[in-house]
């Protein structure tokens, strides 16, 4: 019985066929589609730790950032837990390998990173002409952007692109409006839904 706080985390147990034993997931773990019928209990920055407990599971899976403290609590309350916080593509891949393990779909697992690797490589090698300027939008109340040190930036960076905001103060960072318009981005990818005004 798992309880999946993270969007990034269910998508990976998804994809190496653990979804049939989740009983609980956060508001933002909503791909594949079929965990949106799952019970809720809380977003990523706070969650319900009686409708956790109430769900009886034997394993939490968190994330890092905002979700320490969480990792923390749900310890201190004898909850199993296992974290995890990839940074780059390759500590990715390393955990898929390692959720597969932990779930008992070790086969899948190492076939999906298997693949991904194939695919990475791929990318890796083809010729990159001129790099188009990228603006990533990860949050947008307060506005939130990836520096290239995070894993999105290395993401954007292996794809081709060319990071509008490389450095900033932490891997993910508030940045000013009028920075992104300053910049003049050619691609603005959003991970969260737009405001609606």
């Amino acid at each position: 019985r798992y309880i999946v706080t993270s969007p990034e985390l269910a998508e990976i147990i998804a994809a190496i066929d653990g979804t049939q034993n989740i009983v609980g997931v956060t508001a933002e773990c909503n791909y594949p589609l079929n965990l949106e019928q799952i019970v809720k209990v809380g977003n990523f920055g706070k969650v319900d730790f009686e409708k956790i407990i109430s769900l009886n599971p034997t394993l939490v899976f968190t994330s890092g950032l905002e979700q320490e403290l969480l990792t923390n609590e749900l310890q201190k309350l004898d909850i199993p837990t296992a974290q995890f916080y990839p940074k780059s593509i390759d500590e990715m891949v390393t955990s898929i390998r390692e959720i597969g393990k932990l779930i008992g779909t070790e086969k899948r697992a190492n076939f999906v990173a298997d693949s991904l690797q194939i695919e990475i490589e791929k990318i890796k090698e083809k010729p990159i002409g001129e790099k188009p300027s990228v603006y990533v939008e990860i949050y947008n109340n307060p506005i939130m952007s990836v520096s290239d040190k995070s894993f999105v930036g290395e993401v954007v960076q292996t794809a081709g692109g060319n990071n509008i905001f490389s450095e900033l103060p932490r891997e993910y960072s508030r940045v000013k409006a009028e920075a992104v318009i300053g910049a003049n981005p050619e691609i603005i990818i959003l991970t969260c839904p737009p405001e609606i005004t």
